[in-house]
């Protein structure tokens, strides 16, 4: 774990503006770095900075697009694809509490406790982190902020009785399609935003939601990830996801993740049920509401100095568990699965 003296945790819920701070912060050094955990979320960054300062400073990294112009100083990146061997005087990196995703969770720890600016560094998140990070770190820096508008519960409604400027969510790429479709049908059209999009077809969707061309947007969950959307409705077709391991109920932090793309800045927002979805408990509703979750408990961890005089030290270096009980072995085991086959 690296030097904590100059490290900001900002934590709050959705729509307080942490994401706004963290560029115009970064915007204050001769150079930075951002961490973003969606492709599309770090493009819509990269924009809103192009616009401020002009390409030629900025590059954009994700797992789909490279735009690195030579006399880039700052770089927008997914979290994934953060500079490893580049120094920044400021870092900063964006929803935190994936620290305990499954599925990525490992690589949002290894930046909480490795990736540093050489002046600032800047973390992200939910309240639901205050608790463990005030267990690892020795006194943070912890500042937080409130939710800009009010999210209210407007019941179930049928699909075509939802409110215009709604997101629909679904939970795999067959449900969104068909939810589209039927809008589509009886409303004239409507948005399709999902990971497995192409770059230039997830941004054109967006555009025509944003632009007012289509007055509804058939999403997954990925949009609950800090997307500044002009979202006034969030309803969900289904509370089940498959995590990348088993197929569960959602828990009332990612409802309300999710629930809180609606109402931006001081605008009002509210969230709902449709379809064949279950009815939310009232607990459920009342702790979106007042945005009130269980706190996190643990972060899921990799080693990072790994071995690579050989294979063999490599399989093991990865293999390696921490001593903490608050930093538990990552679950995915999939990339190491995958070495451990193609070595033998």
């Amino acid at each position: 774990m690296l030097n904590n003296e100059n490290v900001l945790f900002l934590l709050g819920p959705t729509n307080t503006g942490k994401t706004y701070y963290a560029i115009e912060k970064m915007l204050t050094y001769s150079s930075g770095v951002i961490g973003l955990p969606l492709r599309l979320l770090a493009r819509e960054v990269y924009d809103k900075v192009v616009k401020k300062i002009g390409k030629l400073k900025v590059a954009l990294i994700t797992g789909e697009e490279q735009i690195v112009p030579q006399t880039a100083k700052y770089f927008v990146t997914t979290v994934e694809a953060m500079p490893s061997e580049k120094y920044f005087e400021f870092l900063a990196v964006d929803e935190i509490q994936l620290c305990s995703d499954f599925e990525r969770g490992h690589i949002f720890t290894d930046r909480l406790l490795n990736s540093r600016g050489t002046m600032e560094t800047l973390f992200l998140g939910s309240d639901s982190m205050e608790k463990i990070l005030k267990n690892i770190f020795s006194k943070p820096k912890i500042f937080k902020k409130k939710r800009r508008s009010k999210l209210s519960f407007i019941g179930k409604k049928g699909l075509f009785s939802l409110p215009k400027r709604s997101a629909i969510i679904a939970f795999n790429s067959n449900d969104v399609y068909s939810i589209a479709s039927k809008i589509k049908k009886v409303k004239g059209g409507a948005a399709v935003v999902m990971g497995s999009l192409s770059p230039q077809t997830r941004n054109s969707q967006v555009k025509m939601f944003e632009e007012g061309t289509v007055d509804y947007i058939v999403a997954t969950d990925a949009i609950g990830m800090g997307l500044n959307l002009k979202i006034k409705n969030v309803s969900f077709s289904s509370l089940n996801k498959f995590d990348g391991k088993e197929n569960r109920a959602l828990k009332k932090n990612e409802i309300g993740q999710i629930c809180g793309r609606a109402g931006r800045n001081n605008l009002e927002g509210s969230f709902s049920t449709t379809l064949e979805c279950r009815p939310l408990y009232s607990e459920t509703i009342k702790a979106v509401e007042n945005h009130i979750y269980d706190p996190n408990e643990f972060l899921y961890w990799r080693e990072s100095t790994l071995d690579f005089s050989s294979i063999y030290y490599l399989i093991k270096s990865l293999e390696k568990k921490s001593n903490d009980p608050r930093l538990v072995k990552t679950q995915n085991h999939r990339d190491e699965n995958t070495l451990k086959y193609l070595s033998s």
